[in-house]
Formats: structure tokens, sequence, C-alpha cells
């Protein structure tokens, strides 16, 4: 599949904010259970304006993925059926309440109203973020994408971003929850590694369906591809295949190892090991993993192979290859 820039913007930005926000309201909601985690309201302000700055720049940026912009009001009205749809109305209610928790906090209303906003928030990002995910592993045409692991990598992904970021502001105005968070950036660090590295075993071992099937055809009547009924490239060849991604992949995917994973857990270790708390650690973490995710969603959209390429000479070899067993007793029958 090819990789659309403006969707890869709209992760990392709607990452970072859901992900910034839910630590830091999960702090101040703990502080009210006897925890040591209330935090200075200069920072809670400044992740609450930061989280909502980038989720409208992740709206904006999305935005330009859409065929006919003037029309993205629409998208609300396939809520019950569509994804898509789910994940517009709930980004955007995520914002709206957002702001009015910002709002309730700063100008100091009653805590009952500020923590109702601050709940209903929380719900209404993480209910974006598994809209979005379900975008992808609800496609049974591709795959690769079409499991729960992809739900659960995308909303780790989205922790490791808010938590890092969460930790490189701590270091200013919270010092003594820097370890805390440290320990709990480097167990999501870990588990993202593990989910990734089990989304790509899996591919190794997909039964991908051959032309036979697609056709429904027994696997005893052999067929092939003869002629892709297209001599110039379109929208099919282009967005449902990108040539040039297939060619660099094996090269991306060890490099978005090395800057998603193993530079974030190697700072994080050390720092921990070594009792070095420097915010030039931190802020490298959160950089690594911004620049690390963007290869990695790039590569995730590369990966993606769709079943209409079978009929365009694009899939997997596999997928031109017979099985034996599978609808051989089947009959065709020919009716006029």
């Amino acid at each position: 599949m090819h990789p659309p820039l403006s969707l890869i913007w709209f992760f990392l930005t709607a990452g970072t904010s859901i992900g910034l926000f839910t630590f830091t309201y999960l702090a101040e909601l703990l502080s009210l259970y006897g925890f040591d985690t209330s935090l200075p309201r200069n920072m809670v302000m400044f992740s609450l304006v930061f989280s909502l700055i980038l989720i409208g720049l992740g709206a904006v940026g999305a935005s330009f993925h859409l065929g006919h912009k003037m029309r993205a009001w629409k998208a609300i009205k396939r809520f019950h059926t569509s994804w898509l749809s789910r994940e517009a109305v709930f980004s955007g209610a995520y914002g709206f309440t957002l702001l009015l928790y910002g709002l309730s906090y700063y100008f100091g209303l009653n805590a009952f109203f500020v923590h109702l906003f601050g709940i209903i928030t929380l719900i209404l990002g993480w209910l974006s973020a598994f809209s979005t995910a379900m975008i992808y592993a609800s496609n049974k045409f591709v795959l690769e994408w079409n499991t729960s692991l992809t739900v659960l990598y995308y909303l780790n992904m989205y922790l490791m971003l808010g938590s890092s970021a969460f930790l490189a502001t701590t270091y200013h105005y919270k010092p003594q929850l820097v370890k805390p968070f440290l320990l709990i950036t480097l167990f999501f660090v870990l588990l993202g590694l593990t989910f990734r590295i089990a989304f790509n075993i899996r591919q190794f071992f997909l039964k991908r369906p051959t032309l036979n099937e697609a056709l429904n055809l027994p696997h005893n009547r052999p067929i092939k591809v003869l002629d892709t009924g297209t001599t110039t490239n379109n929208y099919c060849t282009e967005e449902f295949y990108y040539a040039k991604g297939k060619e660099i992949l094996s090269f991306v995917i060890p490099i978005f190892y090395v800057v998603t994973f193993f530079v974030p857990i190697s700072l994080l270790s050390y720092s921990l090991i070594k009792g070095n708390t420097s915010y030039s650690f931190y802020a490298l973490t959160y950089a690594s993993l911004v620049i690390g995710s963007a290869l990695e969603r790039w590569s995730f959209f590369v990966e993606g192979n769709h079943v209409q390429n079978l009929f365009y000479g694009l899939y997997p070899k596999e997928g031109y290859t017979l099985r034996k067993g599978y609808m051989e007793r089947k009959k065709t029958k020919i009716s006029i």
C-alpha cells in the first residue's frame, strides 16, 4: 500500500497528544487517592496546551488525505458502520472536551466538573485511538493488517510517545517522578518491540489467497495472469502497491527497529542503571521515538499487500502458487 504522509503525521501528533494527556490526567487523578503524583499547575497547563495544539495540527494534516476537503463533515454520517467515521467523531470530540478540561482547570472550577471533563476526554481520546487502529485491523483485504496485533501495537505506540513526552516534561517540573516514569516508558518501549516482532513473524505464516480462490475455482484448474489489463499505471497499481517502497523496505525496517526501539531502550536503560537523570537523554528518547515511529508507520503501509494486486501480478509469489486440498472436489456449474 502507498504510505500517505498525512496519516503518518496524524498518527504522530494524535499519538503524542492522547498519550501525553493520559499520563498528565492520570497523575492528577491518582493524587486524589493519596498518591504523591499531583503536578505543578504550570506543567499541567503546558501539557494541555501542547496536547491541544498537536491534535489540532493532526486534524489539519489528516484533511490532506481527503479528496474533497469541503465534504469532510460528511464523515460523521456513517458512524454506525465506518471506523473511519468513528475516528473523525471521537477525535473531534476529544479535541473539544480537551479544551473544556483545560479551561475548567485554568479557571479553577469545582473539582467535580474538572475531573468529569478529564474522564470524558480520556475516554474519547482512547476511543479515537481504537477507532483508528480498527480502520486497519478490520481490513480483510490486507492480510498483514487484519489481526488484533495491529490494534494492540497501535495503542501501545500512543503510550510510548505519550510516556516519553511526559518523562521529558516531568524532568523540569517534578523531578521526583522521573524514575517511576523512566520505568514506565521503558516498559512500553519493550512491549512495543515485542508486539512489532510478533507482527513481523506473523507475516511468514500467512495463508495468502490464490488466483483460484479469488475466482472461486478449484485448485486442479490452474489459473495464471497472462495480461494485467492495463498498459499504464493507474490508481489501483499506484495506491494499492508502492513499487519504490517495496524496493527499499528491507533497508528501512532494520533502521526503524534501531531508531524506534534500540536507541530509546539503550538511553533509558543507561539512565536507569547509572542514575544519570539527564534531560538530553529524555529529549533524545522522545525525538528518536518520533522519527522511528514515522519510519515504522511508513513501513507498515508498504508491508500491506491488497489482494486486488493478484490481478495485476503484484501480489507476493505465494498468491500465485496452487495449494492442494482446497476446493478440489468443487464442481463448477455454468448455466445460461
